[in-house]
């Protein structure tokens, strides 16, 4: 008898286990998992654009069923305008999967802290998510173009993260990463900014933010000298006016700090290896001394690059290269002279450079 009812609350609670992954799968198959979140400023409102893929079904990671579709919220904070959108939406909207915000141009200029307050509280938002601004126009706009251009928003996006990937050793415009810049205002916020052009994304720079607003946008050149700066730089061409191409296959930079009396010296330490990409030229430039004269322009080559990040921060009083981090962490006694006037204190900085770096790579096919 005892075994009959052990065998009755068995088949029992198989039946419930059952029932309970069904209710579950019914309940996602009810939600949008956002793959694509807009946010836009205009007219005193918020404007969230939510990109969704109608045919995700149970699988909320599913990129290839279905096709993505538009949905809208407004409201005065960006809470409020993500509240009215799942009012507006027919099912449950999650912003769980999302794994790219676009912040556009004038949500931008009106300041990110209200947006990234209300990303950082969703308790299901992924941490490592991507944030771009969008140069120029609306992230609803962006958005919209790319749709009635038959892109796929999310793969195109994907696409970005990788070629970033393959750039850069790391991202540095996760929502985490940008939470903890954002808790120093001496220095500015770099985001990278998407334009789109022939049917498909491009990153072009950073947008430049004091403290919360969005007061610039960098050039691809300038932005590069931050990221070497940054020691964050996997892979970069180098175009030579002799008809030479090379592309930098390893780099390390050591930013060295003095602060002697009132004057702050940074040497920025810059060490790199390239490999030959292109030939177009006759003379060969394998021998030592070609080499060494190729090595001497790919060293200016960079140093000018270094040159465009450092006078864009002189010349502007913003911190673009967190030099008021390495003061605070390493001259604590020096930085209380400089903390009050810091924007004033960066066009006085003293920068030397100092790179070194080698050839050591050449690919030839040959039978």
């Amino acid at each position: 008898m005892n075994r009959v009812r052990v065998l009755i609350l068995f088949i029992f609670l198989c039946l419930l286990t059952g029932c309970s992954n069904d209710m579950n799968r019914k309940e996602i198959d009810e939600i949008n998992f956002i793959h694509v979140m807009g946010i836009d400023y205009m007219s005193d409102e918020y404007i969230l654009t939510a990109v969704y893929n109608t045919g995700q079904g149970a699988d909320a990671e599913s990129t290839d069923t279905g096709k993505e579709e538009i949905g809208q919220g407004r409201g005065a904070t960006p809470f409020e305008a993500f509240q009215n959108l799942r009012l507006k939406n027919k099912k449950t909207v999650s912003i769980a999967n999302t794994g790219y915000f676009l912040i556009g141009d004038r949500a931008a200029k009106k300041g990110i802290d209200y947006c990234i307050d209300f990303l950082s509280r969703d308790e299901t938002v992924k941490m490592e998510s991507l944030i771009f601004v969008t140069k120029g126009v609306q992230a609803e706009d962006f958005i919209r173009e790319s749709l009635d251009n038959k892109q796929v928003i999310h793969e195109d996006l994907e696409a970005i993260e990788q070629k970033q990937g393959e750039l850069v050793k790391r991202n540095d415009n996760t929502l985490v990463n940008i939470l903890n810049e954002l808790e120093n205002n001496m220095t500015c916020v770099l985001i990278p900014y998407l334009i789109s052009e022939n049917n498909s994304f491009l990153l072009q720079g950073y947008a430049v933010f004091d403290k919360t607003t969005l007061v610039d946008y960098l050039d691809m050149d300038t932005s590069s000298g931050v990221n070497f700066i940054k020691n964050i730089i996997k892979a970069f061409p180098i175009y030579l006016d002799n008809n030479v191409g090379l592309s930098i296959t390893y780099s390390k930079c050591n930013l060295k700090s003095a602060c002697e009396g009132k004057v702050i010296k940074i040497k920025i330490d810059l060490d790199f290896e390239t490999a030959v990409k292109e030939v177009n030229t006759d003379k060969n430039i394998f021998t030592r001394e070609e080499l060494n004269r190729l090595t001497g322009m790919q060293n200016e080559y960079i140093i000018e690059i270094l040159k465009k990040a450092v006078n864009y921060s002189v010349k502007n009083k913003r911190d673009i290269l967190q030099i008021s981090r390495i003061i605070q962490n390493r001259h604590s006694k020096n930085w209380k002279e400089f903390e009050e006037k810091w924007n004033d204190t960066l066009p006085e900085i003293q920068y030397y450079y100092e790179v070194n770096s080698k050839i050591t790579k050449s690919f030839i096919l040959s039978n």
